[in-house]
């Protein structure tokens, strides 16, 4: 378990900043120079112990870190994509790239509201606090398209066109047996925040573990109809 003189969530000091609101560049520096290096240690060191205890705390900035890394991992999918499209990007257009983006961002506040519901059916969940569940769930994303960019750059084995469109899981299936075993890898990420999360609100070990898998394939069963729709 990680031990620290204060919770994760929160910066080691209180800044004056008098800007008001989310969006507030005092603390969102302060959320990458401080919160963010401590949150990918525990996550990536304490994968179990440590991610039970971000969920578990409950800060007056877990809201604010929410939100910036829901809008974080859109943000870094509309970059990253950018730079991979490459020669196609007038043909891609840069409307495309928002788009996937904010499907990702779907895809994080669907599991929060699985979470959430599920949670539901024997307490009184905070909203708030359940988005950092989906919030979480940025990190293995990020690191995702962050390995296909640099997969990208090493080997032409990517059909950049399908990763670009509704078939892009046809193209990371391209990236071989490295894509492969780092998404099964990241499956398994998306299997254990959200299992901690439900331990962290008091489920059994053995409810939570049977009940994980099933969301994070809700998950995707119910952001896959919001894109089909999206696409008509």
């Amino acid at each position: 378990m990680v031990s620290t003189n204060q919770p994760l969530n929160q910066p080691s000091h209180t800044n004056n900043s008098t800007n008001s609101g989310w969006f507030d560049k005092e603390k969102i520096k302060d959320f990458y120079k401080e919160s963010l290096p401590k949150i990918l240690k525990t996550i990536f060191t304490e994968p179990i112990e440590g991610t039970y205890s971000l969920l578990s705390e409950k800060t007056e900035t877990s809201y604010f870190n929410s939100l910036v890394l829901l809008i974080s991992t859109g943000i870094h999918y509309i970059l990253i994509l950018y730079i991979i499209a490459g020669d196609m990007r007038s043909m891609v257009g840069f409307g495309t790239l928002v788009k996937i983006g904010l499907e990702i961002i779907a895809f994080m506040l669907v599991i929060t509201a699985i979470s959430f519901g599920i949670k539901s059916i024997s307490g009184k969940p905070s909203f708030k606090n359940e988005l950092l569940t989906g919030a979480l769930y940025g990190i293995p994303l990020t690191l995702l398209i962050i390995s296909v960019l640099l997969l990208n750059f090493f080997s032409k084995s990517l059909d950049v066109t399908d990763l670009l469109s509704d078939r892009s899981l046809k193209a990371l299936q391209s990236g071989g047996i490295i894509i492969g075993f780092l998404m099964l890898y990241i499956f398994f990420m998306f299997i254990n925040i959200i299992q901690q999360s439900l331990k962290s609100a008091g489920r059994k070990d053995s409810i939570a573990w049977y009940i994980s898998p099933i969301a994070v394939l809700t998950a995707f069963y119910i952001t896959s109809i919001i894109i089909e729709k999206q696409l008509k």
